[in-house]
Protein backbone atom coordinates (compact mmCIF):
# COMPACT_ATOMS: atom_id res chain seq x y z
CA UNK A 1 0.00 0.00 0.00
CA UNK A 2 1.32 3.57 -1.07
CA UNK A 3 0.86 6.57 1.03
CA UNK A 4 -1.61 7.71 -2.15
CA UNK A 5 -3.52 5.15 -1.48
CA UNK A 6 -3.94 5.28 1.95
CA UNK A 7 -4.32 9.19 1.98
CA UNK A 8 -7.08 8.61 -0.53
CA UNK A 9 -8.94 5.49 1.65
CA UNK A 10 -8.71 8.30 4.66
CA UNK A 11 -10.46 10.83 2.41
CA UNK A 12 -12.90 8.21 1.20
CA UNK A 13 -13.74 7.45 4.98
CA UNK A 14 -14.06 11.57 5.73
CA UNK A 15 -16.49 11.62 2.53
CA UNK A 16 -18.65 9.24 3.75
CA UNK A 17 -18.76 10.17 7.38
CA UNK A 18 -20.02 13.79 5.78
CA UNK A 19 -22.60 11.99 4.23
CA UNK A 20 -23.79 10.54 7.21
CA UNK A 21 -24.01 13.57 8.89
CA UNK A 22 -27.16 14.11 6.46
CA UNK A 23 -28.69 11.67 8.31
CA UNK A 24 -28.40 13.30 11.47
CA UNK A 25 -30.10 16.11 10.77
CA UNK A 26 -32.90 14.84 8.28
CA UNK A 27 -35.31 13.65 10.91
CA UNK A 28 -35.21 17.44 12.87
CA UNK A 29 -34.75 19.37 9.89
CA UNK A 30 -37.32 18.46 7.36
CA UNK A 31 -40.26 17.35 9.79
CA UNK A 32 -40.31 20.64 11.79
CA UNK A 33 -40.19 22.28 8.54
CA UNK A 34 -43.06 20.26 7.34
CA UNK A 35 -44.82 20.20 10.82
CA UNK A 36 -44.77 23.69 11.39
CA UNK A 37 -45.92 24.56 7.62
CA UNK A 38 -49.00 21.70 8.50
CA UNK A 39 -50.49 24.35 10.95
CA UNK A 40 -52.36 26.91 9.52
CA UNK A 41 -52.72 28.99 12.23
CA UNK A 42 -48.97 29.54 12.53
CA UNK A 43 -48.72 30.03 8.66
CA UNK A 44 -49.07 33.89 8.41
CA UNK A 45 -46.89 34.27 12.37
CA UNK A 46 -44.06 31.97 11.17
CA UNK A 47 -43.73 32.16 6.92
CA UNK A 48 -40.42 34.47 6.90
CA UNK A 49 -38.47 32.66 9.68
CA UNK A 50 -39.54 29.11 7.74
CA UNK A 51 -38.59 29.90 4.66
CA UNK A 52 -35.90 31.55 5.30
CA UNK A 53 -34.84 28.30 7.61
CA UNK A 54 -36.10 26.04 4.98
CA UNK A 55 -33.92 27.56 1.76
CA UNK A 56 -31.10 27.97 3.86
CA UNK A 57 -31.12 24.04 5.50
CA UNK A 58 -31.77 22.62 2.31
CA UNK A 59 -28.85 24.23 0.55
CA UNK A 60 -26.66 23.08 3.43
CA UNK A 61 -27.85 19.72 2.80
CA UNK A 62 -27.08 20.02 -0.85
CA UNK A 63 -23.97 21.25 -0.34
CA UNK A 64 -23.22 18.39 2.35
CA UNK A 65 -24.57 15.78 -0.18
CA UNK A 66 -21.97 17.44 -3.24
CA UNK A 67 -19.16 17.35 -0.99
CA UNK A 68 -19.05 14.36 0.22
CA UNK A 69 -20.05 12.90 -2.86
CA UNK A 70 -17.17 14.81 -4.21
CA UNK A 71 -14.36 13.45 -1.67
CA UNK A 72 -15.34 10.06 -2.08
CA UNK A 73 -15.05 10.16 -5.93
CA UNK A 74 -12.11 12.07 -6.54
CA UNK A 75 -9.95 10.56 -3.17
CA UNK A 76 -7.67 9.38 -5.97
CA UNK A 77 -7.17 12.85 -7.47
CA UNK A 78 -7.37 14.84 -4.23
CA UNK A 79 -4.19 12.45 -2.87
CA UNK A 80 -2.84 12.96 -5.82
CA UNK A 81 -2.52 16.84 -5.18
CA UNK A 82 -1.71 16.38 -1.79
CA UNK A 83 1.25 13.72 -1.97
CA UNK A 84 3.49 14.28 -4.40
CA UNK A 85 5.95 11.39 -4.27
CA UNK A 86 4.74 7.69 -4.46
CA UNK A 87 6.31 5.85 -1.03
CA UNK A 88 5.22 2.23 -0.81
CA UNK A 89 4.18 2.38 3.29
CA UNK A 90 5.73 -0.58 5.08
CA UNK A 91 2.83 -3.50 5.82
CA UNK A 92 4.62 -4.31 8.90
CA UNK A 93 2.98 -3.34 11.93
CA UNK A 94 4.50 -1.33 14.39
CA UNK A 95 3.91 0.90 16.90
CA UNK A 96 5.54 4.02 14.60
CA UNK A 97 3.03 3.03 11.42
CA UNK A 98 -0.18 2.29 13.32
CA UNK A 99 0.14 5.49 15.20
CA UNK A 100 0.66 7.69 12.12
CA UNK A 101 -2.76 5.89 10.52
CA UNK A 102 -4.67 6.32 14.07
CA UNK A 103 -3.21 10.06 14.19
CA UNK A 104 -4.11 10.58 10.00
CA UNK A 105 -7.74 8.91 10.54
CA UNK A 106 -8.62 11.60 13.20
CA UNK A 107 -7.20 14.33 11.87
CA UNK A 108 -8.94 14.06 8.64
CA UNK A 109 -12.18 13.27 10.30
CA UNK A 110 -12.06 15.76 12.63
CA UNK A 111 -10.96 18.14 9.54
CA UNK A 112 -14.46 17.00 7.52
CA UNK A 113 -16.48 17.69 11.02
CA UNK A 114 -14.55 21.59 10.98
CA UNK A 115 -15.91 21.79 7.31
CA UNK A 116 -19.44 20.22 8.02
CA UNK A 117 -19.90 23.00 10.82
CA UNK A 118 -18.65 26.21 8.80
CA UNK A 119 -22.03 27.49 8.60
CA UNK A 120 -22.83 27.08 12.11
CA UNK A 121 -19.47 28.95 12.42
CA UNK A 122 -20.69 32.05 10.04
CA UNK A 123 -23.97 32.80 11.27
CA UNK A 124 -22.65 32.15 15.48
CA UNK A 125 -20.31 35.08 14.24
CA UNK A 126 -22.28 36.84 12.39
CA UNK A 127 -24.92 36.93 14.97
CA UNK A 128 -21.68 37.68 17.91
CA UNK A 129 -20.73 40.61 15.56
CA UNK A 130 -23.90 41.92 15.52
CA UNK A 131 -24.35 41.68 19.11
CA UNK A 132 -20.70 43.24 20.18
CA UNK A 133 -22.39 46.59 17.67
CA UNK A 134 -25.25 47.09 20.63
CA UNK A 135 -28.04 44.91 19.10
CA UNK A 136 -28.73 43.29 22.55
CA UNK A 137 -31.94 41.72 21.65
CA UNK A 138 -29.88 39.16 19.76
CA UNK A 139 -29.56 35.95 21.44
CA UNK A 140 -26.45 34.05 20.48
CA UNK A 141 -26.89 30.33 18.89
CA UNK A 142 -26.13 27.33 20.42
CA UNK A 143 -22.49 26.66 19.43
CA UNK A 144 -19.30 25.76 20.96
CA UNK A 145 -17.39 28.26 19.71
CA UNK A 146 -14.40 27.44 21.94
CA UNK A 147 -14.72 24.03 21.15
CA UNK A 148 -14.52 24.70 17.13
CA UNK A 149 -11.17 26.76 17.56
CA UNK A 150 -9.67 24.19 19.77
CA UNK A 151 -10.40 21.58 17.14
CA UNK A 152 -9.61 23.31 14.56
CA UNK A 153 -6.11 24.26 16.27
CA UNK A 154 -5.62 20.67 17.12
CA UNK A 155 -6.61 18.85 13.93
CA UNK A 156 -4.04 21.30 12.11
CA UNK A 157 -1.26 20.02 14.71
CA UNK A 158 -2.34 16.25 14.13
CA UNK A 159 -1.94 16.43 10.63
CA UNK A 160 1.14 18.91 9.72
CA UNK A 161 3.28 17.34 12.89
CA UNK A 162 2.06 13.87 12.73
CA UNK A 163 5.80 12.55 12.83
CA UNK A 164 6.45 14.35 16.09
CA UNK A 165 3.52 13.61 17.49
CA UNK A 166 4.04 9.99 16.80
CA UNK A 167 6.99 10.03 18.12
CA UNK A 168 6.37 11.43 21.35
CA UNK A 169 3.88 8.89 21.45
CA UNK A 170 6.48 6.00 20.95
CA UNK A 171 8.22 7.42 23.51
CA UNK A 172 5.68 7.35 26.37
CA UNK A 173 5.01 3.41 25.28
Amino acid sequence: MTNRILTALTIRIAGIFLFTKIFDHFGSYFLSIYGAAIMAQFDKLLNEPIDKFYFTGTFLIIANIVVSLFLFIKAEWISKKLIKSEKEIKTELNAESLTKVILLTVGIIWLAKLIYLIPDLIDYSVIFISKLNGNEEIELPDFGFPNYILKTILTLIIIFRIQKISNWIIKKI
